[in-house]
């Protein structure tokens, strides 16, 4: 596979992100964010995941995979932990983070208090987890330009699993689900260092590369939209409907924390529209994307992405 092109040169011209974004459908930031704060999610996680048998204290795996996609560990109590531990969700609100995505879709635009952790075993049978398979993330919201940061909380060199992006797909169209290749031409990656950011569009195919190392690779995602989309309730306020944004309570004694702008659209509960893609604001869609639907709609039995 190809090696990503850095695009920290571009950091501070709105422009020309918008420009590379819309030709390669990721930006690329070597070193964007300060490492202390990332080896401060790093060390939380590892600890929650250590103290629940995941790990060892040295960071090797538990003979018995505890999960095989971060659904499956959602009732976990140490997998809980480690994604509610405040370190993480600071990583969000990082203004290095922040004014990047900002540049791209607005000054208000916001994260989903909704965030991702990542623990992958190392690749084993039964099974395949979720993210090793191609998929593109606007199944997820179905927002338009929604943005995906991905950021490694430890080094992720190749052989330990991280992310890889086909370059260019976002202007093709959708991609079927299938397990990534090792071989695949057309596909980046690189050898993450911790302070690093991978941004790329919901258009954009992506999938995680198999974990040949005998440890957890650990990352976490944050996702953006802008503000005059219409976000959907269970990004804002979790799984189960409540009148206030998810881990706000816990979060909003930190000097960190933002809220989600008041001016901010959500739809209520159980109500999230479906539909194909609108008008990009960086590139022109694909017509194949115009009969999207959801592959459970399609009732297809192929592996489900998210």
């Amino acid at each position: 596979m190809d090696d990503f092109t850095d695009s920290m040169a571009l950091v501070g011209d709105a422009g020309a992100l918008a420009s590379r974004l819309g030709a390669d459908g990721y930006l690329f930031f070597r070193a964007l964010l300060p490492t202390g704060p990332v080896n401060a999610a790093g060390r939380a996680v590892f600890n929650a995941l250590c103290a629940g048998g995941w790990i060892d204290d040295r960071g090797v795996p538990a003979p018995v995979r505890r999960a095989l996609n971060s659904r499956d560990a959602a009732d976990d109590p140490a997998f809980r932990a480690a994604r509610s531990s405040p370190p993480l969700h600071r990583i969000a609100y990082l203004p290095e983070l922040s004014t990047v995505v900002r540049r791209l879709l607005g000054p208000e635009a916001f994260p989903y208090p909704v965030k991702v952790l990542r623990a992958v075993y190392p690749e084993a049978p039964p099974g395949i987890a979720r993210g090793r398979y191609v998929h593109q993330d606007y199944g997820v919201t179905c927002v338009q330009d929604m943005l995906t940061a991905w950021v490694p909380l430890m080094e992720i060199p190749v052989e330990l699993g991280g992310l890889a992006i086909h370059v260019g797909s976002h202007l093709g169209p959708p991609e079927p689900p299938r397990p990534l290749g090792l071989n695949e031409g057309g596909w980046a990656t690189t050898h993450y260092g911790v302070g690093d950011v991978l941004l790329f569009h919901c258009l954009t195919s992506h999938a995680a590369l198999p974990n040949r190392i005998n440890w957890l690779r650990v990352s976490t995602d944050f996702r953006w939209q802008a503000i005059e989309q219409v976000a959907p309730s269970e990004v804002i306020y979790g799984p189960v409907p409540r009148r206030f944004e998810a881990y706000s309570r816990l979060l909003r004694s930190e000097p960190w924390w933002v809220p989600v702008p008041p001016t901010a659209r959500i739809a209520p509960p159980g109500q999230r529209v479906v539909r194909p893609p609108e008008r990009s604001r960086f590139f022109p869609v694909d017509p194949g994307w115009s009969t999207w639907r959801p592959r459970q709609d399609r009732r297809q039995r192929q592996q489900p992405v998210h």
